[in-house]
């Protein structure tokens, strides 16, 4: 018994490892058409760059890579821009893939994972649908390409089958890919300019009996063009002529987390602050993915106005015991905020005057905020209890939002917030200014 629970330990720890071992990348192709070649991950259905190779004058470029998980990496070729230009392989480590690369597609030569293999054999069987499903305009019309999408429907299951390369977890979901793929050629096809539209008399079998829902599940995010297929799919499940409200089209997505995705993509259409803080406040609860609620924060960080009126940055970081403290937490008072850090001589000049403040306005409605831009957080620990700093201390580090926000670049930076909180000023007197005082006394009396 103790040999048989010895050997699963030696089993499963042989599986970590191996995940974790490098995998090598080395191609070859025509360096006066592809200038350059990104090695990418899918993070959330779309790609995140991690590495670059610059062909050489044969042509030749490498990587080597320990892969983050076992899944599907994306090979893109020079322009980011077009689908067509990205071709993705399934990694879990220990790898290696031997290719030559057109801009739009590829040959596996050499040694090859049975995976890879795998994923090649369909990518050829497709390959002439792909290519008409994600090319703009074309000579290609609903007449060829229809009849093309139901006979590669009568070939899925056969192709399915193949998928036999010992590794589970890749057979499984080369089946889901399949499925994915076809979609995304089939659904993109009727987006596409194109020169003839068919009506809905005239859509094939895949088109009129074609279920969204089957579709919109987590597994989305697993492919590089999950970001792109997520709205297409939308229009294929509801009728937008109806113009349906966004809570309706939330409201018809079965999954959170998609719902999550497809929120992000309208604040990245947003052009105001406050229309972002509207969809932030009814729809933060389906941001739940980390990079979800970074991409957010990247949006809101992007449209900060500095106008007075207008919303503050909502900032949200810890204090000394690790509690988050934001700026809606203080709503109902006005809010001085110094963004300093422990090695800036003129932030502690200013130390005994920000006391005196804290002081003065101690039973108003004033709140002061020190939010630190220390990159070392350590040295911000120590300093604050050692000064006794009055107010709310926080710490933001050196690379944060706030700062991007009001385009911090030189401290110590004072903002003053309202009651309800909007901008007053993003860059007030400083405590040692009596005018700072002047204002906090005429936004007290309103």
């Amino acid at each position: 018994m103790k040999k048989i629970i010895v050997l699963f330990l030696v089993m499963l720890l042989g599986k970590a490892t191996f995940a974790q071992q490098p995998s090598n990348i080395n191609g070859t192709t025509d360096p006066n058409t592809v200038k350059k070649v990104s090695l990418g991950k899918v993070l959330n259905g779309h790609i995140v760059e991690i590495g670059t190779s610059i062909p050489d004058s044969l042509g030749r470029f490498a990587f080597r890579f320990t892969p983050e998980y076992e899944g599907l990496y994306t090979l893109t070729m020079g322009n980011t821009n077009s689908t067509l230009s990205v071709l993705r392989f399934y990694f879990k480590g220990n790898d290696d893939l031997n290719l030559t690369v057109t801009p739009t597609f590829y040959e596996l030569v050499g040694k090859n994972s049975k995976e890879n293999q795998t994923l090649y054999q369909w990518d050829l069987l497709a390959k002439d649908m792909r290519e008409k499903g994600l090319t703009p305009g074309g000579m290609s019309t609903y007449v060829d390409f229809f009849p093309e999408v139901e006979a590669m429907k009568v070939k899925l299951d056969g192709m399915k089958a193949k998928a036999k390369t010992g590794n589970n977890r890749f057979d499984t979901f080369f089946v889901k890919l399949v499925d994915y793929d076809v979609a995304f050629y089939a659904i993109s096809y009727l987006y596409m300019p194109r020169t003839v539209h068919p009506g809905a008399e005239e859509m094939s079998d895949y088109y009129t009996t074609f279920q969204a829902d089957n579709f919109l599940t987590p597994d989305l995010l697993r492919f590089p063009y999950g970001d792109r297929l997520l709205p297409i799919l939308m229009y294929r499940k509801i009728d937008f002529k109806d113009k349906p409200t966004l809570a309706d089209q939330v409201n018809a997505i079965p999954a959170d987390v998609l719902k999550g995705q497809y929120i992000l993509q309208y604040m990245d259409r947003t052009r105001s602050y406050s229309d972002y803080i509207a969809l932030n406040d009814e729809y933060a609860k389906y941001l739940t993915l980390p990079e979800q609620i970074e991409r957010a924060n990247a949006v809101a960080t992007k449209l900060v106005d500095t106008k007075e009126g207008t919303k503050a940055f909502n900032f949200n970081y810890p204090d000394l015991s690790g509690k988050n403290i934001s700026l809606a937490d203080l709503k109902g008072k006005v809010v001085v905020v110094d963004v300093w850090a422990t090695w800036c001589g003129p932030c502690k000049a200013e130390e005994p005057h920000w006391e005196k403040l804290n002081e003065e306005f101690e039973d108003k409605d004033v709140v002061f905020v020190g939010v630190s831009v220390d990159q070392d957080k350590k040295a911000w620990e120590k300093y604050v209890p050692e000064k006794n700093l009055k107010g709310i201390q926080l710490h933001a580090g050196s690379d944060n939002d706030l700062s991007k926000a009001y385009k911090i670049t030189g401290i110590p930076r004072y903002l003053v917030i309202d009651k309800a909180g909007n901008i007053i000023t993003p860059d007030s007197p400083r405590p040692s200014d009596p005018k700072l005082k002047e204002l906090l006394n005429t936004w007290l009396a309103k």
